[in-house]
C-alpha cells in the first residue's frame, strides 16, 4: 500500500479546510456560546466566562500553531533529504552517481588514513556497449547496465564497500581491502555479470590500492588507466 504524501495538494487542501472551520467557529459560533453562558451565569466576581474562554482559546491556539509549525518543519526536512538522495542516485541502476562517489571517496580516504585499513578503488567498464546498443537496441543496453548495478549491489559489503555509476557504461567501487581483495571482487562481479547480462557481456576492470598519500583525482585516473589497459579490442562478437 502506498502511503499518502502529506505534502500533496489533497493533504494541503484538508489542512486549509480545517483551518477555515476553526476560524469560522472562533468568529461566529464561539461568541454566541459565550454570550449564552454569561446570560445564564450572570456576571460574578473574578473572571467572566468570556475571559475564561478567551484564555483557554489563546492557549489552545498557541499549542495548535506550535504543532503545525513543527510538523511543517519536519515535512520540509524530509523533503530536502529526499531531494538530496535523488540528486545522488543514478535513476537507471539505483546506484550512487558521480557526485555521490566524489563525496563518499573523500570520506573513505579520511577513514582509511585514520584507521590504517587498506582502501581499493575499482574502475569497471562494460565492453562494447555501443555495439550492443546498435545490434540489439538501447533497451538491451539499459537492461545490461541495470543487471550490472544489481550485481554490484549484491557484491558490496554493508558499511565498508560502495558502488557507483560514474556515467555511461563506467562504474566504480570503493572497498575496504588490499589488491587481492579487489581482484577477488572483480572476479566475482565479472562472472556474475557474464552469466546474468542479457547478451552475456564482459567487463574490463582496473584495480588500484591507495598508498595513503595519492590525491583522489590521481587515484581515479590511475584506476581508469589500468582499466583501459585491460580493455578487450575487437567487434561485439569478441565480447559475447
Amino acid at each position: 500500500m502506498t502511503t499518502p504524501d502529506p505534502t500533496s495538494p489533497p493533504a494541503a487542501g484538508r489542512r486549509l479546510t480545517i483551518l477555515t472551520a476553526i476560524l469560522l467557529f472562533l468568529t461566529v459560533v464561539l461568541p454566541m456560546v459565550v454570550r449564552a453562558m454569561e446570560s445564564w451565569l450572570g456576571a460574578r466576581n473574578g473572571l467572566a466566562p468570556s475571559e475564561v474562554v478567551g484564555y483557554a482559546v489563546s492557549v489552545a491556539l498557541a499549542i495548535w500553531v506550535f504543532r503545525v509549525v513543527r510538523r511543517e518543519r519536519q515535512m520540509a526536512a524530509r523533503h530536502l533529504a529526499e531531494v538530496e538522495q535523488i540528486s545522488l542516485t543514478d535513476p537507471l541502476t539505483g546506484l550512487g552517481n558521480r557526485r555521490a562517489f566524489e563525496r563518499d571517496l573523500a570520506v573513505a580516504l579520511k577513514r582509511a588514513q585514520r584507521t590504517g585499513e587498506p582502501l581499493a578503488l575499482l574502475y569497471l567498464d562494460v565492453d562494447h556497449l555501443k555495439a550492443l546498443n546498435d545490434r540489439f537496441g538501447h533497451g538491451t543496453g539499459d537492461e545490461t547496465l541495470r543487471v550490472l548495478g544489481s550485481v554490484l549491489r549484491s557484491t558490496t559489503r554493508l558499511g565498508s564497500d560502495a558502488a557507483y555509476r560514474a556515467g555511461g557504461d563506467e562504474f566504480l567501487m570503493v572497498l575496504t581491502g588490499d589488491r587481492a581483495a579487489g581482484d577477488a571482487v572483480v572476479a566475482r562481479v565479472t562472472a556474475a555479470f557474464l552469466e546474468r547480462s542479457p547478451q552475456h557481456s564482459r567487463l574490463s576492470a582496473g584495480v588500484v590500492v591507495w598508498d595513503g598519500e595519492t590525491p583522489a583525482t590521481v587515484l581515479l585516473r590511475e584506476a581508469d588507466s589500468r582499466m583501459y589497459r585491460h580493455k578487450r579490442p575487437g567487434p561485439l562478437e569478441a565480447a559475447v
